[in-house]
């Protein structure tokens, strides 16, 4: 979406947005409200939501946004929980969401431990802190009384880790097609501060199965193994060369097979991860490891001069398929964001490429940016050292508030940015 405002006009709409009485009262509440905003995010990290398991956490989020105020709260056929902030109904819909689940198995310790001005515990970062920072950001509208044109469509989402392949997302914009810009909550990655993600970085996903007859090992000794197939495979994908820029990358990340010690396996599974934010180089690595795939499958096979039944065979099924997406840094989702910090007297940063439920809004052509949800953070996706820490935590939750308002405009006093 290009930029209608040059940067000084939106800045001059942000400011006023700022200076406002009710958003100054709702800037404050968020500073002053820390110490809740943390409190909530203990309480909703300490229930477990596993991707295609964030039921229980769910239903206590949509609670706490009925509580909140907002209207209109549910739970959608994908389990994505809604709720609206009521406009005056001149200005966009815009969304702003955080997912609900986490990288670890339901039976995974959420016990919460302190260390060094840091709170470890499964969650606590990604995505618990983003959470429990929507819900305040929600709570300061309401008890500030701020007025808005656009309705802010709040959603706690289901499916954004792993093997969730964005279902929430993209179950929320198959139904939704009055959306007109997204903002996604996260923890900071990888910058000191409160940065802003514009690109998103697209990811392919393989379940590869491979099979064969079988044996026993001695008596069947001859008969090509799936397991020895999927060695010559993950062999031949290791030895791929990729450039580091633009950035691309590939992983063998869980392979599993075999009966016993003793026997010939037939069968043998791997999952495979292919990344990139440049699309047509996304395409090109798929297609050199499909080829790798098949030239392991080949050699197993002539070596051990298989024949008929007894050949190991291929089974190559997508399991994921997060678009790759990126905003101009000229464009108004952008510029909204930055000019959120600068007129806050904090600096406008921008991350470099991550793969989060913004990229599904972002390759369709909907202005989509992630922002912190507030505080630094760390250890991602380790159950043991995944930590946040309160060093300036309001910041983020302050940057967000202000870029959505900038979004949906604020009645007398400044008109929605986004179109």
């Amino acid at each position: 979406m290009a930029c209608a405002l040059s940067a000084h006009a939106q800045e001059q709409s942000l400011a006023k947005i700022a200076a406002a009485p009710a958003v100054r009262q709702a800037l404050a509440y968020i500073e002053k409200n820390e110490h809740t905003t943390q409190a909530n995010m203990l309480a909703i990290n300490a229930i477990p939501a596993p991707t295609f398991a964030e039921a229980e956490r769910a239903r206590d989020y949509a609670a706490r946004l009925k509580a909140a105020g907002l209207t209109d709260v549910h739970l959608d056929q994908a389990g994505n929980v809604l709720g609206t902030y009521k406009g005056s109904g001149k200005g966009p819909l815009v969304v702003l969401a955080a997912h609900l689940d986490t990288v670890y198995p339901a039976a995974t310790s959420l016990a919460v431990r302190e260390k060094d001005d840091r709170i470890y515990a499964p969650g606590i970062a990604d995505n618990g802190r983003s959470l429990a920072a929507m819900l305040t950001i929600v709570h300061a509208l309401r008890e500030a009384k701020v007025k808005t044109e656009g309705d802010l469509l709040v959603v706690a989402n289901v499916g954004e880790e792993g093997l969730g392949d964005l279902k929430g997302v993209k179950y929320l914009f198959s139904q939704r097609k009055d959306i007109k810009a997204f903002v996604g909550l996260e923890p900071a990655l990888g910058t000191d501060g409160d940065p802003v993600t514009h690109i998103g970085t697209g990811s392919r996903r393989y379940k590869v199965t491979l099979r064969g007859a079988g044996g026993h090992s001695y008596e069947g000794f001859g008969i090509p193994s799936a397991i020895h197939a999927a060695g010559r495979v993950i062999a031949h994908i290791d030895e791929l060369q990729v450039p580091a820029e633009p950035k691309v990358t590939f992983n063998v990340g869980v392979v599993q097979g075999g009966q016993s010690v003793n026997s010939i396996s037939a069968e043998a599974t791997m999952l495979i991860d292919i990344r990139s934010a440049d699309a047509p180089l996304l395409a090109k690595v798929e297609q050199q490891i499909k080829e790798a795939i098949q030239r392991g499958v080949d050699e197993t096979n002539d070596r051990w001069a298989a024949k008929d039944n007894k050949v190991i065979s291929a089974d190559v099924t997508l399991i994921g398929d997060r678009p790759a997406g990126q905003m101009a840094r000229d464009s108004v989702i952008v510029r909204t964001a930055m000019a959120a910090a600068t007129v806050q007297g904090r600096p406008a940063l921008l991350d470099s490429a991550h793969s989060t439920d913004a990229n599904l809004p972002m390759s369709l052509g909907i202005p989509a940016i992630t922002m912190s949800g507030g505080g630094s953070s760390g250890g991602y996706h380790s159950e043991k050292l995944e930590w946040w820490s309160a060093r300036h935590a309001h910041t983020g939750p302050q940057n967000v508030l202000l870029t959505v308002l900038g979004l949906v405009g604020v009645q007398g006093v400044a008109a929605p940015l986004a179109k």
